[in-house]
């Protein structure tokens, strides 16, 4: 598959799990991918498999509460691509969940640091590609949601708060800058079985609890999102503007109270 031929992607918090299956599915799709990620060690790990299967990828640093490096970020895959296609926002708090258990003890500066990382970041995201974008001719903007954006639980708010605004963002993006040809989608994954999300959600060496509410009968890989960031970037997602496009594998599609047989 080389849809994505020429194009050029930046994927943010690429070191690993959504956001490394992400740059490998754009790079075997064609793409020049732009790997950014806090933790160098594991963004060069991508890199390195990336460009050890035939793709093309370099490293970047990135801090996304920092605007100056979000827009060095823009501006180094221009200037060592070239052009610039597709901004994937994956970057996100998720190393925060253990104090966002309960609002009654969710210290102030613990929202402050979620709503940083994960809304502002990807204000900051899309404030800083979208030059770029419509010099290049219009491209794409992916940004990560939740299925914490779509519903209340017992836990996480920060989290559920922050992924609601960049549902509402990514609306805003796409209505003022639709005209000039750039799009702005968001994802909201369900479970996403990563090594994250194991602790998370428990289950041990089982499946997870969350998996009696998923009439797919399976969890959610890191690939799942993937391939939908590369549809969402191809010419064959052209016409998709605005949307906040839900992958849980019906997990929200039914009363809560339902309950599935694993097989």
């Amino acid at each position: 598959m080389s849809d994505l031929a020429g194009r050029v992607a930046v994927v943010t918090g690429a070191g690993g799990g959504i956001g490394s299956a992400t740059a490998h599915v754009l790079a075997a799709a064609g793409a020049s991918v732009m790997v950014a990620d806090i933790a160098a060690d594991a963004g060069t790990a991508t890199v390195d498999s990336i460009n050890a299967a035939g793709g093309s990828a370099s490293f970047a640093p990135f801090d996304a509460t920092d605007a100056e490096s979000v827009s060095q970020l823009m501006d180094h895959a221009v200037s060592t691509y070239g052009r610039l296609d597709l901004v994937h926002n994956n970057a996100a708090a998720t190393h925060l969940y253990d104090v966002d258990r309960d609002l009654e003890d969710l210290e102030p500066g613990a929202w402050d640091e979620i709503m940083t990382i994960n809304a502002r970041g990807v204000m900051l995201g899309c404030r800083f590609a979208i030059p770029h974008l419509v010099r290049s001719g219009g491209g794409a903007i992916v940004n990560m949601s939740s299925t914490r954006a779509a519903l209340g639980a017992a836990d996480l708010a920060a989290y559920g708060a922050s992924k609601a605004a960049v549902d509402s963002l990514t609306r805003y993006v796409a209505t003022q800058f639709g005209s000039a040809g750039v799009r702005c989608n968001a994802i909201q994954p369900g479970y996403i079985e990563t090594a994250q999300s194991r602790a998370l959600h428990g289950g041990g060496d089982g499946p997870s609890p969350l998996m009696r509410h998923i009439p797919s009968a399976r969890p959610g890989r890191p690939e799942d999102i993937a391939h939908l960031v590369r549809f969402l970037a191809s010419d064959d997602g052209a016409y998709i503007n605005g949307q906040s496009i839900r992958v849980d594998g019906g997990m929200l599609s039914h009363q809560p109270f339902t309950t599935f047989e694993q097989p």
